[in-house]
């Protein structure tokens, strides 16, 4: 695997030191860190004090999307335009209460395209139960995603390429993707470790112990001296990485990415022995293990990323957060001055010694304002009248547009249908694609990559192909070559599996492709 040289980081946040420690929390292990002196060490209870806490919430936990508002809108309006967006066009559950935050996409000051990420409070204050009986506050709550960021403030990674990270924790796995050093994409994999462990009892057959289970993945990855132990991890990540291949053709054709430059791989727990070789070979991006420790001192032999993350994440937070998302509903309350009470009970006290002070004066502006109060009746009742009338009028416009929208509905499902069955006549007589031609090239690709087919069947557009090779790595560079060769003719490659049969000794594979 490619060695990756990690520049110096000695940016330590001068506003750090009103707080006594930066606290980084896991809240799904339940896993603290402490940041003091540049040390990072493990906490195994956390305490109510001056000290600035972080945690995070993990992608499947929350919903990321991106809205293009399409045109210029006053800075006031932002929120309230994006709340309803988000309601309407995802599909939101107008019962549950979210919380909705958004970051502009990138610094191009025309650009009115948003990141959203929207969690439940619900959930986010569950997972942050334990810490919060604790700290009673928790400042800072991170995208995870987002915690990537911190590698391009830093200049840990130059932000002139396109990056892909995976991260595996123990309830969720995910991959990101970042494109000149700014958020694009990411999306959750089915496979956490926990569901790696029991996708692995599920093929032996039974339940094998956790703790040892993990013990040989931390320490043999997928070179484990038992043969059978490494043939059943190894076909886990296989399913693994056809889902990240999915995930990493999709971003590309989406965002207009011509390469990924670099593929970091990292763990919750450790990094995965052979991970690194592995999807260099399926996927042909550089890979790196995810090893940052941004100059912070620490003795264990390995402490999970996401820590280290934070405290970085946390000190750029403290330096500008306004450029920082943060989902916490418990944050630290305000100086006394700056809450509402405190501005209640200073205005007050204020207004009271101006009264003492100067009574004529005190008296002269209540006299003004009853007088304006007098005024403003007056004027409401006229208002309300008017208020009326308007309002009936929008009644009966709104009656209008109803009838007219349902008018509308019966026209656009007539043009849909219409449009549909000419579409359908068009592709029949232009652009049918003789099914013999694709056979063809298939057959032709199968010969060449010295592979056999005991079966095909098709249905439509879509082709099953039972596949038959002496060798696995010809079935899975076989499934590489078409991916790339055919990238612009098929809208779906899948493979169920590649086992081998013990009788023959002949690995099978059944690959799906659906033909554009």
């Amino acid at each position: 695997m490619v060695e990756l040289t990690i520049m110096s980081i000695e940016n330590i946040d001068p506003r750090i030191k009103k707080y006594k420690k930066i606290i980084t929390v896991n809240p799904y292990i339940d896993e603290a860190y402490q940041y003091k002196d540049q040390t990072l060490k493990s906490v195994d209870r956390l305490e109510f004090n001056n000290n600035f806490v972080i945690s995070y919430v993990t992608n499947k936990d929350m919903i990321i999307a991106s809205f293009d508002l399409g045109y210029d809108v006053d800075v006031e309006e932002i929120d309230d335009l994006i709340y309803m967006k988000a309601y309407d066009e995802l599909g939101l559950d107008p019962e549950k209460e979210y919380n909705i935050h958004h970051q502009k996409a990138n610094i191009d000051e025309d650009s009115n395209l948003y990141n959203l990420f929207i969690t439940e409070p619900e959930i986010t204050d569950k997972n942050l139960q334990t810490t919060l009986e604790q700290t009673k506050y928790v400042d800072l709550v991170l995208p995870a995603p987002l915690l990537f960021q911190t590698l391009y403030t830093t200049q840990t990674l130059e932000s002139s390429e396109a990056h892909c990270f995976i991260y595996f924790t123990m309830q969720d796995a995910f991959v990101t993707i970042y494109k000149d050093g700014k958020f694009l994409y990411a999306k959750s994999l089915e496979y956490s470790l926990e569901h790696i462990y029991d996708k692995y009892c599920a093929i032996i057959g039974e339940k094998v112990d956790k703790k040892d289970f993990f013990e040989t993945l931390e320490s043999e990855g997928l070179k484990a001296v038992d043969s059978h132990y490494q043939q059943n991890i190894t076909k886990i990540f296989s399913e693994i990485f056809l889902q990240i291949n999915d995930i990493v053709i999709y971003t590309k054709r989406a965002y207009n990415i011509d390469t990924i430059g670099k593929l970091f791989l990292g763990s919750v727990k450790s990094p995965i022995i052979g991970l690194g070789d592995y999807g260099y070979n399926y996927l042909g991006i550089p890979t790196f293990n995810l090893d940052f420790k941004f100059d912070m001192k620490n003795d264990e032999w390995y402490v999970d990323q996401f820590q280290y993350m934070m405290v970085q994440s946390g000190l750029d937070y403290l330096q500008t957060p306004s450029k920082i998302v943060n989902l916490s509903t418990t944050p630290r309350a305000p100086v006394f001055s700056k809450r509402v009470s405190g501005q209640f009970i200073i205005s007050t006290v204020v207004s009271s010694l101006v009264a003492l002070s100067w009574p004529l004066s005190y008296l002269l502006i209540s006299y003004t304002n009853d007088a304006t109060n007098i005024i403003l009746t007056s004027k409401d009742s006229d208002l309300k009248k008017i208020d009326m009338k308007y309002k009936k009028i929008l009644a009966e416009k709104q009656k209008e547009i109803q009838e007219k929208k349902k008018e509308f509905g019966t026209l656009t499902n007539m043009f849909n249908g219409k449009a549909k069955t000419l579409t359908a006549i068009y592709n029949k007589k232009v652009d049918y694609r003789l099914k013999s031609q694709f056979l063809f090239d298939f057959a032709n690709d199968l010969t060449g990559h010295e592979i056999k087919i005991e079966k095909l069947t098709s249905y439509e557009d879509r082709y099953t192909l039972h596949m038959v090779s002496s060798d696995e790595k010809k079935l899975t560079k076989y499934i590489k070559f078409i991916s790339k060769k055919y990238f612009d003719d098929i809208n779906k490659i899948d493979i169920h599996r590649i086992e081998i049969d013990d009788e023959d000794t002949l690995y099978r594979g059944i690959l799906e492709v659906g033909y554009r």
